[in-house]
């Protein structure tokens, strides 16, 4: 016996789910800000990224999994000082992405490992390192959301200039972290400590 073609693979049962779905993260969700990665100064040597940027955040509602708290390996004491492994799960819609993200940056087509989301409530900034896509798993014939596996930024000297105040306020609070050595910088001015000029034999000098 054939399948009924009024509930499964319908259009109009599939529109209604997500419907639903959008809102119900509407409804028992919080507005984030999506902070696209952009990248610059790519090393052809290695084929990595040298320069990061996150220029712009955009708004966009997201419903948070981790309902009993941060998850992950939380506050560990290491022979590098107290590190924070905090880690939160969030689902969005992808109809609401296609409209907020991906009509403003056609390049992005679905959320891409390395984006960020700043959480509001906690006021942290949080880096998204695995996308799921099917969960739940196709619903009456369709996909309708992304589930965003995310774990606490770690700072490493990326310009974040997104001109959202709260924003740059937590990476200004972490910049100390990873900052600039200002006595190397000093004692390199003063005596050429980091000059390789002479003794380099990778890029004579072209560096």
């Amino acid at each position: 016996m054939p399948v009924n073609p009024y509930f499964k693979d319908y259009s109009g049962e599939q529109n209604l789910v997500e419907d639903l779905t959008i809102e119900i993260i509407k409804t028992m969700g919080r507005d984030m800000l999506y902070i696209p990665r952009e990248k610059y100064n790519q090393d052809v040597l290695f084929g990595e990224q040298t320069g990061v940027n996150f220029n712009i955040g955009i708004p966009l509602e997201m419903y948070i999994d981790s309902i009993m708290g941060f998850s992950g390996q939380g506050d560990i004491a290491s022979k590098f000082g107290i590190e924070i492994k905090d880690s939160i799960n969030f689902t969005i819609s992808k109809k609401r992405f296609i409209q907020e993200i991906q009509t403003r940056l056609p390049t992005i087509t679905r959320p891409r490992e390395g984006d960020l989301i700043y959480f509001p409530l906690a006021k942290a900034i949080f880096e998204i390192n695995f996308v799921e896509h099917e969960n739940p798993f196709y619903q009456l014939g369709k996909l309708y959301c992304y589930k965003l596996v995310c774990e606490l930024f770690t700072y490493n000297r990326e310009d974040v200039e997104t001109g959202n105040t709260d924003v740059d306020a937590v990476v200004s609070e972490n910049t100390g972290l990873t900052g600039e050595n200002v006595e190397i910088e000093t004692l390199d001015k003063d005596f050429e400590i980091l000059d390789f000029t002479e003794t380099d034999p990778f890029s004579e000098g072209n560096y």
